[in-house]
């Protein structure tokens, strides 16, 4: 089979003056779908949209050179007009090609964008094991009875009827499953935005799947939370080759938690220090601030971790609780203190605008982030992503009855397309406390001396964007 792998981008006049701060990001799970294509014998072409900027007429003139069979998308809810546009320009440009979608947005709207020949596939939940039976199916020919059979599939039959075959059981063997094909993709183009980036070049990997917490605002809900984790000894043999291979000088894990278990934490660090790489390599994850203590951090330290996202999402524990978070303020101040201590510098990743949040809660937390010692903040105003419990509540009310996918980014500049806001705020007022936030955060004196003397990460051109967006500039 003849396919084409596309990683769509957000459109950036959503994004208004927040565009620039845009950076494209490694793909992991499409580049997983790569590597899938390749050890099956497929012929493949991947076009990374967000890196070259290409029109959807652009991509649909490369799926005609190619003469593609097959045209696969991993749509995020932001994505979706962009998936639609670049189906159909593919659809106008090459007769017969087939169009398959993943990804959570695409699980939750599956039977809608079958429909509207968006697709004619959509893959449910975890999709190697499925692109791999739809691509033999396809090239023996298929038949309804041959789809019928691929587990964890939507489809449309030649009549217009749309099918949902049976769920696919998860994988747990990750093992077994071949390294994603970053030679496929730009790759010294990405970044883990300038928040997280420590070295270059970077690329991402994944040490597990799942996640056993369910924070109501996580679309990861919906995929389901069995939390499955690969084989420590595994995880050093792909993160070794990446720095062989593409030299790679950071690894971001893209994880929800990593490392998660005293197990998984102790047999990474030390055989990544056994083999030398953490004089080579730096590492950054995301992480719960009721998962670390001192001595996990000390050998995350010594074996090159430089920085850890937290989640933290707000300085107000009844917030907390609302969104099911299961840890307090002072958890969070605790864990903060001991990366300190012990050398890990902290990004700080909070929501504005969190169900029943006051302006005088958002202000809290502004206040709690700037003086709790995390040395980079990210304040997001809430979004009900599709397949996350905070989603299906608030369609419930009949407080959600709208479709602009576009607007559905966490830094939207116009008030008037926010998704949601809390009922105690108006959208006016939720916009300006995110900009209140970043800039009380980052316009502090220690602050500016902090990054401009001891963190050294951030490019000028970067610091003039971001200044320039929570400024109010054009």
């Amino acid at each position: 089979m003849r396919v084409l792998l596309v990683n769509p981008a957000m459109d950036g006049r959503a994004f208004g003056k927040y565009a620039k701060l845009m950076e494209p990001m490694p793909v992991v799970g499409l580049a997983s779908l790569a590597a899938i294509c390749e050890r099956d014998g497929h012929s493949l072409r991947v076009v990374d949209q967000f890196v070259h900027a290409n029109t959807p007429e652009q991509i649909a003139a490369i799926a005609r050179a190619m003469d593609a069979e097959l045209l696969g998308m991993g749509i995020l809810t932001p994505t979706a007009p962009t998936c639609a546009a670049i189906a159909a320009a593919c659809r106008s440009a090459v007769p017969g090609i087939r169009i398959l979608a993943g990804n959570i947005h695409a699980d939750v709207f599956a039977a809608d964008l079958l429909a509207n020949h968006v697709a004619d596939f959509v893959a449910h939940g975890e999709a190697e094991d499925t692109l791999s039976e739809l691509l033999e199916v396809l090239d023996d020919g298929p038949d309804d009875a041959a789809l019928t059979a691929i587990a964890g599939l939507s489809w449309r039959d030649a009549h217009g009827a749309v099918h949902k075959n049976p769920a696919r059981p998860q994988r747990r063997d990750l093992d077994a499953l071949p390294w994603p094909a970053w030679h496929r993709f730009p790759y010294r183009r990405y970044g883990l935005l300038p928040l997280a980036d420590v070295a270059k070049p970077t690329l991402a990997m994944t040490a597990s799947r799942g996640c056993p917490y369910r924070c109501e605002f996580c679309s990861l809900l919906y995929a389901s939370s069995h939390y499955r984790a690969r084989d420590p000894i595994a995880i050093v043999d792909e993160y070794q080759a990446l720095h062989a291979r593409y030299g790679a000088r950071q690894i971001g894990f893209v994880d929800p938690i990593f490392p998660l278990g005293k197990r998984m934490l102790e047999t990474f660090c030390e055989e990544v220090m056994r083999r030398g790489l953490h004089e080579e390599v730096v590492w950054v994850s995301e992480t719960r601030v009721d998962a670390i203590d001192r001595d996990s951090l000390r050998l995350m330290r010594a074996s090159g971790c430089r920085r850890l996202l937290l989640g933290i999402e707000s300085g107000v524990d009844l917030l907390l609780e609302n969104v099911n978070k299961t840890f307090t303020t002072e958890t969070i101040r605790h864990a903060i203190q001991l990366c300190r201590e012990e050398g890990i510098e902290t990004i700080g990743l909070f929501m504005l605008g969190l169900p029943g949040e006051t302006p005088e809660m958002s202000r809290q937390t502004i206040e709690f982030a700037a003086g709790v010692g995390l040395d980079f903040a990210k304040f997001a105003i809430t979004v009900p992503f599709p397949g996350s419990q905070l989603f299906e509540d608030l369609r419930r009310e009949g407080r959600l009855d709208r479709d602009d996918w576009e607007n559905f980014t966490t830094f939207q500049p116009d008030p008037d397309l926010l998704p949601f806001v809390p009922r105690s705020v108006s959208n006016a007022e939720l916009i300006r406390l995110q900009q209140e936030a970043t800039r009380r955060f980052y316009l502090r004196p220690s602050m500016i001396w902090h990054h401009l003397v001891h963190i050294r990460t951030i490019q000028p051109r970067q610091i003039w964007n971001g200044l320039r967006s929570v400024l109010g500039a054009a």
